[in-house]
């Protein structure tokens, strides 16, 4: 395939103003406190296993294997959230279900504010992987059905900054407090997530698809701008046709059914699968050149490269380089499209890798000394440049799939991103144990090769484009 892969069709959305835009960014930030949310518990685990790992001054500490399972089991019950709110969604809609969504994250931050075991650390761990996991698909599906084409794409990467701005509150409140204290602050997040979407409208196009057009057409009317009904109508119109040949093949509609199996089928339409492949393989491009599956050890990475004094204000530097990314990347994306930031950012993390396996390499072997600025240099810059990579495949899954498979298709996306990453992060000390760590760096950049070349043939653009062109593309 060519790599001027694109999507034809015009672009006849509406240009309703600027009111339009605060609307959609109004609801776009309410939603997006549940990646806030998101970032904070991906990242907690960092925080306790600095204060917990080996540590006999702690009232319990937690050893390599306990460890390794604390770092990736909050992975194993996203899919579970996941895959149950792709379908739980199309029931119940979109707000819902984001609501929803946080009832188990406070009680996983209390829970492990109250900790004093293993057992429940690792429970806390579990609520708090059920309330990612469930939130994923609604909010993917929300933002691309809430927003105009033109608009997309910053919106999909407002929201996915969120997560990083939820990490860096994580490092700023283990710089500043004990990690009992950051989990009881933390319960904050949900509690205002919930307050948030409650004043947001249900998606449009969900609201159509249930036959309550009235609602969808008052609900439109909030997302561009607060506007009168009669300036909404062509829209709502597109809409309505949108819904009705989402998913046909030759012209046909394909007879719906309520039933699992059913819902599961409509994954083998082409139209479904192709975009669902592509994403998965994007999934794990990022994860690997983000350095995503070794965050919950960075502490000792840091110590074996001589990073071990001000690891928590370096943790914070890191977070502070990934929202300038994001930023950068929000502003950027309109312009530039997805699939050029996306080959620039993995092109850069992966010289950053060989670099830094190299480095490691020749600091193994006594060819240089250890020099601090040079690891820092380099771990900072896969925190700034990774971002487009890292969000990409999230914006993607808000747009790529059909209307009438976006909600089991969403959901099963996140679900196995989520699987993916356990696998990968549980397995991270095993490779590095077999590998050390400098031939594991070079082999993430090995990875990161191979999907520089994915990517540049196999990724299409699709900024700018109405979700019915998209998936035109993909069937």
């Amino acid at each position: 395939m060519s790599n001027k892969i694109d999507i034809d069709g015009d672009n006849a959305a509406k240009n309703y103003g600027a009111m339009s835009t605060l609307a959609q960014v109004c609801a776009t930030i309410a939603q997006s406190f549940l990646l806030v949310g998101l970032g904070m518990e991906l990242t907690m685990s960092t925080i306790v296993i600095q204060d917990l790992y080996n540590n006999p001054k702690s009232e319990f500490s937690l050893t390599t294997e306990e460890v390794s399972w604390y770092g990736s089991i909050l992975f194993v019950f996203h899919p579970t959230g996941s895959f149950l709110s792709g379908f739980l969604q199309e029931r119940f809609g979109r707000k819902r279900c984001m609501v929803l969504a946080n009832v188990p994250s406070i009680f996983g931050w209390i829970m492990l504010y109250y900790t004093h075991s293993v057992v429940s650390l690792y429970a806390s761990t579990v609520l708090m992987g059920l309330s990612i996991g469930f939130s994923e698909a609604p909010i993917l599906s929300y933002v691309g059905e809430i927003t105009e084409p033109r608009h997309r794409g910053t919106m999909a990467s407002l929201a996915t900054t969120a997560g990083m701005i939820g990490m860096l509150l994580i490092y700023i409140l283990g710089y500043f407090f004990e990690w009992r204290i950051v989990a009881l602050l933390s319960t904050l997040c949900p509690i205002t997530c919930i307050c948030l979407v409650m004043l947001i409208p249900e998606s449009p196009l969900w609201l159509i698809a249930n036959g309550k057009n009235e609602k969808a057409k008052k609900s439109l009317c909030w997302l561009r701008g607060w506007v009168k009904p009669e300036m909404v109508k062509a829209e709502l119109l597109e809409l309505i046709r949108y819904n009705e040949v989402s998913g046909t093949r030759n012209g046909k509609v394909k007879i719906e059914k309520n039933n699992i199996s059913s819902k599961l089928a409509q994954l083998l339409d082409p139209a479904v699968y192709r975009p669902f492949r592509l994403v998965m393989i994007v999934f794990f491009i990022s994860y690997i050149v983000c350095l995503l599956p070794s965050k919950p050890y960075f502490s000792q990475i840091m110590n074996e490269v001589g990073l071990s004094e001000d690891r928590s204000l370096l943790f914070v530097i890191f977070a502070v380089l990934q929202n300038i990314g994001c930023i950068i990347l929000v502003l950027s994306v309109k312009h530039l499209g997805k699939r050029f930031l996306a080959v620039m950012s993995v092109s850069i993390n992966t010289i950053l890798l060989i670099l830094f396996g190299l480095y490691i390499m020749a600091l193994k072997n006594g060819y240089t000394e250890s020099t601090p600025w040079i690891p820092t240099m380099i771990l900072s810059g896969i925190s700034l440049f990774g971002t487009s990579i890292s969000t990409l495949p999230w914006m993607l899954v808000s747009e790529i799939f059909p209307n009438k498979s976006r909600g089991v298709a969403a959901g099963s996306c996140a679900a196995l991103s989520y699987l993916l990453m356990f696998i990968l992060t549980k397995s991270y000390l095993i490779v590095e144990i077999n590998l050390t760590l400098e031939y594991t760096m070079l082999l993430f950049g090995g990875i990161g090769i191979f999907g520089l070349v994915y990517l540049y043939f196999y990724l299409p653009e699709t900024e700018k484009k109405t979700l019915l062109e998209i998936e035109e593309y993909f069937k």
